[in-house]
Parts: structure tokens; C-alpha cells; sequence
């Protein structure tokens, strides 16, 4: 039997592929460093060698566990840490975004560009968010809605976001924002009742034109013309954007018989605003500068909606000059329409009320309280009724209807009261020069 040595491997013929052979040593240096760093439970199992398992079986056991629990505890503090800094960072982005927005709409509410502080507003607080009693913003937030609400849209909403808040303010609150707010939310009366609340704003709201806007309307309702011009020309001088406050301005220059102001206060409206709605009214009640042609068309997709405070006036307007005209049908249907543009809103129909008493049209008043909307549970309300009840004093002529005459000579406006009492005067003495001849 003849021995023969190892089996030696027979070299490759030519064209022929050599076999691979796996290291193994390195394969097992490999698997063991991956298992000494995470173990083998935490990505699954390795696939080590058995000659690796055998020897750092012992090892793996008692080492591996904590390895993992040190590994998942630095995993979850980087990624604890990240989320902490990325919310951080969120969250001041989303700070100094509303302190931008909260400027910006202060600036806007101030110079009267309402259109504009409609938008910020609602990028500061959207409507569909109730207010927040801790949010620094708050008093802000709660002046821009009693603001849109008395000079713009007259949204009800708004008013409601904002009621309890304002009735603070009524008893007292600390905030001078709040205060300013109810007042202007309020009728005309109720300013001139809390008439001694302005010295105590003065200091705060000196240079911002609402305030002397809202103390002008005050003045003027209690009688003080004089006063009242005063507020009116500095609201005027800090604020010409104010537009509603302009037309307003012009109303009573008119009444005070002062064409000359009438005609700058529209000549101001036209250069700063020619295409406002509140522009095209004054120039068409009070004549002087007129607006140029509209871009667009109104009622076109691409024009700018009328205010619908700007249509109430417009409406009012027409009803207070029908009812000079002796047409009482179309006067109460644009009181109705001019009620309606504000929702029914208890300010602008008290206001309404006082204009058509000193516009010596009583009975359109009459007519107005007995509108569905007129808030008959009110204080003011009974009032108001109780004033149609007393005896008005004979006037030689209506300021309003003179002032309006020599405004505007293009519309001379009849006054059908003098004329009526004149005819009566003459029936009544030809009815005695009768008497005295059958006699």
C-alpha cells in the first residue's frame, strides 16, 4: 500500500476560474468589534463565527446590556435635544412675526389705513380663534376690532369677540386701549355722558387722531361748537387718512355754516384717497374738489366694495334730503337701507336718531323707532322716545338745511316747512277777512 502525502490542490488550467475562499479572520475581527459596540439584540443578531461565539460568549452576556442601555440613552437625548432646540427656535420665530404684525397694525389703526389694518389683524388673530386673556397682544387686538367695527363693517362678530372686554373697560379697567375701544363702540350720547373720561386718556392718546375724533363728537353732542372745532381740527392735523372722520368733519363745518373748511376737508379727501367711497360721498353732498373717474367699474370683480359704515351715511344722507323734500315714502326707505348696511347696530341707529332731531325731522325719528331693530329694552332707547314727546321750539330756519344750501349752491333745497306754514298763515287769514264780511 503506498503512502502518499497531503492531498495537494491542482493548480487551475488556463480559462479555468479559481474558487474564492471567505477570510474568515477577517470576517470574525469584523462581526466581534460590531458586537462589543451595539450587541447583538439591538440590530439583530450578528452573524459571528462559531469559533467568535465560543470565546466571548461569557463576555457578551454580562457587557452587551449595558453598552445598549448607554446607547439608547444618548440617542434619545440627541434626538431630545434637537426637538427642544427646533421648538425653541419655532417658537421665537413665531414671536418676533407677531411683534411685526402687532407694529404694523398699530401703525395702520393710527393713520386711519383700515383696509390695511383689516389684514394685519386678522394675520395677528384670526377670527375663528377666541381671545386669549393672557395674550400680550390683547388690548391691541380688542381696540382693532371696536375700531373695523364702528369705521368699517359694523360686523356684529365683532363686537361679540370683544364685549366682555370692553364692559371691563366700562367699569374701570386699567388699560387705556380698552377704554378707548368702548368709547368708540359707543353712541354719540354715551360719549358725551362719559365726557369726563377724555382728561384721563389726554396724556396716552394725545397725538392719535381717534382720540380727538371721538372728544369732538362728544363736545358736539353736548352743545360745544367751539370745543368741538378745536378736537375736530386736531384729529384733522394728526390724522387726514381718517376718511369716515373727514366726511363726518365736513358734516359739521357744514352745519356750522363754514363752506370754506367744507371745501378744504374735500379738497384733502380727493388728494389723499380720490377713488374711497368716503371721497365720492363727500364730494357728492358737500361739492368742491372732484374725484377723478374710477379705475374700475363699481360693482366690477376689480373694485374696491363701499365700507358699509360709507354706505350708511350715503343712505342717511338721502333720507335726510327726501325728507326735506316732503317725500316720506323714499325717505323711509333709505333710513331702512342705510339701517340694514350696519346690522342693526344700536350706535349707528342712535346716532341716526340724534341727526334726524336736529335735522328738524321728526317724524322720519318717529319712523326710525319703529323699526324692528330699534333696541326697545335700552335706557337710551326711552330716552329717545321720551324727546319725541316733547314740544319742539319754532326755529326760524333749520342750521343744517342753510349750511347745506350755501355748502353746495348747486342743490338749492326747498324747505317745505316755512312753505306750509306760510300757506296755512294766508287760508287761515283769508278764512277771517271772510268772517268779518258775512258779520
Amino acid at each position: 500500500m503506498l503512502l502518499t502525502g497531503p492531498k495537494q490542490s491542482q493548480p487551475s488550467q488556463p480559462g479555468q476560474a479559481r474558487p474564492v475562499v471567505p477570510d474568515s479572520d477577517e470576517k470574525s475581527s469584523f462581526d466581534r468589534q460590531l458586537a462589543r459596540l451595539f450587541g447583538d439584540s439591538l440590530f439583530g443578531p450578528w452573524l459571528d463565527s462559531g469559533q467568535y461565539q465560543g470565546a466571548t460568549r461569557t463576555t457578551r452576556r454580562h457587557g452587551s446590556p449595558l453598552r445598549r442601555l448607554f446607547t439608547l440613552i444618548l440617542i434619545l437625548s440627541v434626538g431630545a435635544a434637537t426637538t427642544w432646540l427646533v421648538r425653541a427656535g419655532l417658537g421665537r420665530r413665531k414671536v418676533e412675526d407677531r411683534e411685526h404684525v402687532a407694529l404694523s397694525l398699530e401703525t395702520f389703526l393710527k393713520e386711519g389705513e383700515l383696509d390695511r389694518a383689516a389684514q394685519f389683524l386678522t394675520l395677528l388673530h384670526p377670527a375663528n380663534l377666541a381671545l386669549g386673556a393672557h395674550d400680550p397682544h390683547l388690548d391691541l387686538i380688542v381696540r382693532g376690532e371696536a375700531t373695523l367695527f364702528r369705521y368699517q363693517d359694523a360686523d356684529p362678530a365683532r363686537l361679540g369677540r370683544i364685549k366682555p372686554y370692553l364692559a371691563e373697560a366700562e367699569k374701570g379697567s386699567t388699560s387705556a386701549q380698552r377704554v378707548l375701544a368702548s368709547l368708540a363702540v359707543a353712541s354719540r350720547q354715551e360719549r358725551a355722558d362719559r365726557i369726563a373720561e377724555f382728561e384721563s386718556l389726554r396724556q396716552s392718546f394725545d397725538k392719535d387722531p381717534e382720540f380727538h375724533y371721538l372728544l369732538a363728537t362728544a363736545l358736539e353732542h353736548k352743545g360745544d361748537a367751539k370745543a368741538a372745532a378745536q378736537a375736530w381740527d386736531r384729529s384733522f392735523a394728526l390724522g387726514p387718512l381718517w376718511l369716515g372722520h373727514r366726511y363726518e368733519q365736513a358734516w359739521f363745518e357744514s352745519r356750522q355754516k363754514k363752506p370754506e373748511m367744507v371745501t378744504k376737508l374735500v379738497a384733502s379727501m380727493v388728494r389723499v384717497a380720490p377713488e374711497s367711497a368716503w371721497t365720492r360721498l363727500a364730494s357728492e353732498r358737500f361739492g368742491g374738489a372732484q374725484p377723478p373717474e374710477p379705475t374700475a367699474p363699481p360693482g366690477s370683480a376689480t373694485a374696491r366694495p363701499a365700507p358699509a359704515v360709507a354706505l350708511y351715511h350715503q343712505h342717511l344722507a338721502a333720507a335726510l334730503a327726501e325728507a326735506r323734500t316732503g317725500d316720506e315714502v323714499v325717505a323711509r326707505r333709505r333710513l331702512s337701507k342705510a339701517i340694514d348696511e350696519v346690522n342693526g347696530q344700536a350706535p349707528f341707529i342712535f346716532d341716526a336718531f340724534d341727526w334726524l332731531m336736529e335735522a328738524k325731522a321728526p317724524l322720519l325719528a318717529r319712523e326710525l323707532t319703529g323699526f324692528e331693530s330699534w333696541p326697545r329694552h335700552s335706557q337710551l332707547a326711552a330716552a329717545r322716545l321720551a324727546r319725541l314727546a316733547e314740544p319742539e321750539p319754532v326755529q326760524a330756519e333749520s342750521p343744517s338745511v342753510a349750511a347745506e344750501s350755501e355748502t353746495n349752491p348747486s342743490k338749492q333745497i326747498t324747505k317745505p316747512s316755512r312753505a306750509k306754514a306760510k300757506a296755512k298763515a294766508k287760508a287761515k287769514a283769508k278764512v277771517n277777512v271772510k268772517a268779518r264780511r258775512r258779520k
